[in-house]
């Protein structure tokens, strides 16, 4: 069942990177430059709004710990009054509140920006999944890395890691500023102040590291096991799994797996927290020993007249200022380290390799063209032995083939490699006798009607759907489509017609079709785009005696002014083409018109002997109705 079969690729995947190690692929700084230069590029404002708001952010700490020393010198002066005391205070707190509103205008408009900076990476991130090669979505590792590329876009209470990022080197540079500011200042109290402040919380920053390459090296485990809730998670709401799962009793499977993967997960979420508890009992003690000794010496030399009270009261709040930007520059720096991660998935996504294409511009393909398959041979990433072996074939324009096979002889995979889905490993496709890789990808893919066995519909009206989204979508040709295929009848009979949207989940009055009628709308969409080669794979499995009958009635209209490509494993409803392609192994076993094959009496008629009853029975049930 579909349920299964997407749980075990989810299961395999899992098991393929079990126990891997993640290699850090670019560097902290590296990936620091690369989001500045992007961020530049797609929202300059934002970085110089963030830039600005370093000097505000420095003057208001000094700020803070300047006006109880400025209080306390003015009151010991002998000719103290309670305007002399206050009118200072008052200017600067003028200007204390001017910086303020300035900053949070700042973090308010860039607010904003960084939500469209992030949008804007997350239209280029989702144009890669689309663009990629149709092999790299395919490929396990792939996947794994576009989901955990996608963390770096989401969003938390701070931002998602290409917005935090920026902004964290900007805290850094603000912390390092009021660690050179306030480290001066105590420096005229007593220098080993500042080394002692300095030394002690490297502790910590090592302690942090740790922590954080253990949740690194434990990602792609954690990343798998939140896949596979999520899938369990997600299908039991499912509407198209919902059947299966009541009528096979899946219920109790998918609560007990998803306890399972749910007990693995918590377990990696205690091994982390465990790591990060001990983290905050050493940082408890640093601080309890770093401040401790700080304020013991300022005490002790207020004590012994070596300083004044209002200078006491300046170094005392700078203590607190100072560690605060020493818990700053190392809490910036292990949150840069943990962000850059992040970023390295994205960039490793971004730069994931794709196979280039060297051509760069439309060629003019008759209609109908041509197809040559030259020594075509295909090999499955991790396969011991290749799919397609030694395949050629010269498809005529206007020819009309069908390519039929048991399960797994290979029709779809050969079907994909002539649509340019996949890149053959050997050999090489031709269109009017034009190499595959002389097409941009694009204009290659516009030749090609495609309808494949699987399908899946976005939950928009039927128009679009049978028009691809075109612009202008031409209605009197989607009609006419909807009618070659059948389906016309059936879409009449809705309030809305071809604006009929699908999906009842989603759609308050959307309708749904049954398997057949899902075909027909394939059907009809592959002859909207009425590129020159029409390919259909299994395009009547789904449906009824009836329906299939006038589908094969209609054929000649189908594919007039077309080459086409028939898939089946039913070889009696292929008699109608100008050639059969019988594929064995990966191998094109025999060749020939349906009344070749017969007399050959090989592996085409042997299968062709052995469907021929059901097929009379189809037969009889048509004539019937």
């Amino acid at each position: 069942m579909h349920l299964f079969a997407n749980l075990r690729i989810t299961i395999e995947e899992i098991d393929m990177k079990k126990q891997a190690k993640k290699k850090i692929k670019y560097s902290t700084f590296s990936n620091l430059i690369y989001l500045i230069k992007l961020q530049f590029s797609l929202k300059k404002s934002s970085i110089l709004l963030i830039a600005l708001n370093i000097p505000i952010t420095v003057l208001l700490s000094y700020c803070s710990i300047y006006i109880p020393k400025l209080i306390v010198q003015n009151v010991i002066q002998p000719e103290a009054t309670c305007w002399s005391v206050l009118e200072p205070v008052i200017f600067i707190s003028i200007f204390v509140f001017v910086l303020k509103v300035t900053s949070q205008i700042i973090s308010t408009i860039n607010f904003a920006l960084l939500t469209q900076y992030n949008n804007s990476v997350t239209d280029i991130k989702n144009r890669k999944c689309l663009m990629t090669d149709y092999e790299n979505l395919e490929s396990p590792e792939f996947r794994l890395l576009m989901e955990r590329a996608a963390e770096s876009l989401w969003g938390s209470n701070n931002g998602a890691a290409i917005e935090q990022m920026v902004q964290i080197f900007s805290n850094l540079i603000c912390s390092i500023l009021s660690y050179i500011l306030f480290g001066s200042i105590l420096s005229f109290a007593n220098p080993l102040i500042v080394i002692l402040l300095t030394l002690i919380p490297l502790i910590n920053y090592f302690t942090i590291r740790s922590i954080q390459k253990f949740q690194y090296s434990s990602k792609d485990e954690t990343t798998l096991l939140d896949k596979k809730m999520w899938y369990i998670a997600s299908n039991a709401e499912n509407f198209k799994t919902a059947k299966d799962i009541r009528i096979f009793g899946l219920n109790e499977w998918l609560v007990n797996m998803f306890k399972s993967f749910a007990k693995e997960r918590l377990s990696w979420s205690n091994k982390i927290a465990k790591r990060e508890y001990a983290a905050d009992i050493v940082n408890g003690l640093i601080i309890l020993v770093r401040d401790g000794l700080a304020y013991a010496v300022l005490i002790i030399m207020v004590c012994n007249g070596e300083i004044t009270i209002d200078d006491f009261v300046l170094y005392f709040a700078a203590v607190g200022s100072f560690t605060s930007s020493i818990g700053g520059i190392v809490g910036q720096f292990s949150a840069l380290n943990s962000t850059s991660l992040l970023i390295n998935d994205l960039r490793e996504f971004m730069n994931y390799p794709e196979k280039k294409d060297s051509g760069t511009k439309m060629m003019n393909v008759m209609k109908p063209g041509s197809i040559k398959l030259d020594k075509i041979t295909f090999n499955y990433p991790g396969a011991q032995t290749p799919t397609l072996k030694n395949i050629s074939l010269n498809i005529s324009a206007g020819e009309r083939i069908a390519i039929v096979g048991l399960n797994g002889a290979g029709k779809t995979t050969l079907i994909k490699i002539i649509c340019g889905l996949y890149r053959p490993t050997a050999g090489n496709v031709y269109i009017d006798n034009v190499k595959y890789d002389r097409f941009d990808k694009s204009d290659y893919y516009s030749l090609f009607s495609v309808v494949f066995q699987d399908y899946s519909f976005l939950p928009v009206s039927l128009a679009e759907i049978v028009s691809a989204f075109s612009k202008p979508i031409d209605e009197e040709k989607v009609i006419r489509c909807i009618k070659m295929a059948g389906l016309y009848e059936k879409i009449a009979k809705f309030p809305e017609g071809i604006n009929t949207k699908l999906n009842k989940q989603i759609n308050e009055c959307g309708v749904e079709l049954s398997g057949g009628e899902y075909q027909k709308l394939l059907l009809a969409r592959a002859l909207y785009k009425n590129g020159p080669f029409l390919i259909l794979d299994e395009p009547t499995s789904a449906m009824d005696p009836i329906s299939e009958k006038e589908f094969y009635q209609k054929y000649d209209e189908l594919f007039e002014d077309k080459t086409a490509i028939f898939i089946s494993h039913s070889l009696a409803t292929t008699a109608f083409c100008d050639r059969i392609v019988y594929l064995k192994n990966g191998e094109i076993c025999e060749c020939g018109t349906h009344e070749e094959l017969l007399k050959l009496n090989g592996e085409y008629a042997k299968i062709y002997n052995m469907q021929k009853g059901q097929y009379v029975k189809k037969e009889n049930e048509c004539n019937a109705n």
